[in-house]
């Protein structure tokens, strides 16, 4: 089959382009559920919220250190053993 097999039969033609949507970034940025924004805290935190907060916080640290103190427990061993 040559190339020019689909010579004028409109495939990608510009007369079959679809019609433009101007509107179809708004409704794109436009939050599925908008009471998402009014339940956001921007200010201080109650007393029921810090908590959770804390222990992450306390968690992710414990991680990070315990990854770090692992890497350098494994360098240790490849230099000296």
């Amino acid at each position: 089959m040559s190339k020019d097999s689909h010579a004028g039969k409109e495939h990608g033609s510009p007369s079959k382009v679809p019609p433009a949507r101007p509107d179809m970034f708004a409704d794109i940025l436009k939050p599925a559920r908008p009471d998402i924004r009014d339940d956001s805290h921007d200010g201080a935190f109650d007393d029921e919220h810090t908590e959770g907060r804390n222990w992450a916080i306390l968690l992710t640290l414990f991680s990070f250190f315990l990854v770090q103190i692992g890497g350098i427990a494994v360098i240790v061993w490849l230099i000296f053993w």
